[in-house]
């Protein structure tokens, strides 16, 4: 018992025994708990990570998205950051989730603009989509893996919560932006759709360097370093 008692001192004093540093997290590598401190915005806690990618003529693009409290989300990307703060939830039974579901000929709008890209013809014929008074759009759709990021299970959180961690053809996303030009800072100048069995239209705006204040990492379980 001395012995282990000696060895546990001496460890204690060794001068040359390293301390752990603090995990010091950024953007790139939010978990779970991990505090976002926005200059004009207060704290936002992150409530979930998820890792997701895409891919595409077997190229794979990989981003993040950093689901926070208070209805915002941060996504986290090779083209960017964008942070939403406003989501709207179009359900199964609304005239907007048709609108945009439906095939082409009922004026689908998603199908119709895979259709125009496959044509070669999106360019020209813009697919358009009118939602509160505005008029978006469509530039980009596809279908993306996601994975939790140090958590086990997905946001609890409508459309977010029926992701498809094994079929990534049941995820799909879609991305617009506005015909007219949105007033500086307002939210909604970046439109993300997410599609699992209802759709989450998300508002959000690019999100530069300066907008950070800082970012604290989560505190840790107690007794983790023992």
């Amino acid at each position: 018992m001395f012995n282990r008692l000696n060895r546990v001192l001496h460890q204690a004093l060794d001068p040359d025994k390293e301390t752990p540093q603090p995990r010091q997290p950024t953007l790139e590598s939010l978990l779970p708990g991990d505090v976002v401190s926005f200059w004009d915005g207060g704290d936002s806690v992150v409530q979930s990570v998820l890792e997701c990618r895409e891919e595409l003529n077997r190229r794979e693009t990989v981003w993040r998205w950093n689901v926070l409290d208070e209805g915002r989300m941060l996504e986290v990307g090779p083209e960017g950051n964008v942070l939403y703060d406003r989501t709207v939830v179009l359900h199964q039974d609304s005239a907007e989730f048709e609108t945009l579901t439906c095939d082409p000929d009922q004026g689908g709008v998603l199908k119709a603009f895979e259709a125009r890209v496959r044509q070669g013809t999106a360019a020209r014929q813009p697919t358009l989509f009118e939602f509160e008074q505005r008029v978006y759009r469509v530039v980009a759709t596809g279908i993306f893996d996601a994975q939790p990021a140090g958590a086990t299970s997905y946001p609890n959180l409508p459309v977010w919560r029926d992701i498809n961690p094994s079929e990534p053809g049941d995820n799909v996303y879609f991305e617009l932006e506005p015909t007219t030009e949105m007033p500086p800072g307002e939210s909604g100048s970046e439109l993300l759709g997410v599609w699992t069995t209802h759709i989450a239209l998300l508002f959000g705006r690019p999100l530069q360097a300066a907008d950070i204040q800082s970012i604290y990492p989560r505190a840790e379980q107690e007794g983790s370093d023992r």
